[in-house]
């Protein structure tokens, strides 16, 4: 049921982005995110650390003046744990004061986690509900996420939920041409 939902979802947003490409604004985005995290868990009187990194070059192009749809490919390492996703995206651009601009973005991921002992596959869909970019020229965009909603579906068998508030430094950059 869950994966029912999950392709209802995907499906809708790409209604959107057909339906709006009209009005095509012929501009592309290169770029990319950074991402840095530590946390600590209390596990029976053990603190636990882990520290998480992750790297994704993106391409975009914008199929209307306030639409974006894009991909990326990343890594990310966290605790003995690498992980290559290909993530296809899509973005909202709504100005709010000159030169800023709330962007939310709904990213579908597929890709493999990677551990000493075996490879996994894993799938994950996730919102970028607090996601801002801020361009100080026309061509030149800084991009940060502060809340981030996802479910992930790892080899088919375990399910893991995260809201991120705010946990996490994440930082991009675009240059549009």
């Amino acid at each position: 049921m869950k994966k029912i939902l999950f392709l209802i979802i995907a499906l809708s947003a790409l209604g959107i982005t057909t339906s709006n490409a009209q009005e095509k604004a012929d501009t592309y985005t290169i770029g990319g995110s950074f991402n840095f995290a530590v946390s600590a868990m209390d596990s029976n009187e053990n603190m636990i650390t882990s520290t998480n990194f992750r790297i994704a070059p993106e391409f975009g192009y914008f199929i209307t003046d306030k639409i974006k749809v894009g991909g990326e490919i990343g890594y990310g390492y966290s605790s003995d744990l690498h992980t290559i996703a290909i993530t296809p995206n899509i973005a909202y651009y709504q100005p709010i004061i000159d030169k800023l601009y709330y962007t939310p973005q709904l990213n579908i991921s597929g890709g493999v986690e990677i551990n000493p002992v075996n490879e996994i596959g894993m799938f994950s869909i996730s919102l970028n509900l607090a996601q801002f970019e801020y361009m100080p020229t026309s061509n030149f965009g800084i991009s940060t996420s502060l809340i981030n909603l996802s479910y992930s579906l790892v080899d088919w068998t375990y399910n893991r939920f995260d809201l991120g508030l705010l946990n996490s430094l994440s930082i991009g950059f675009h240059y549009y041409f």
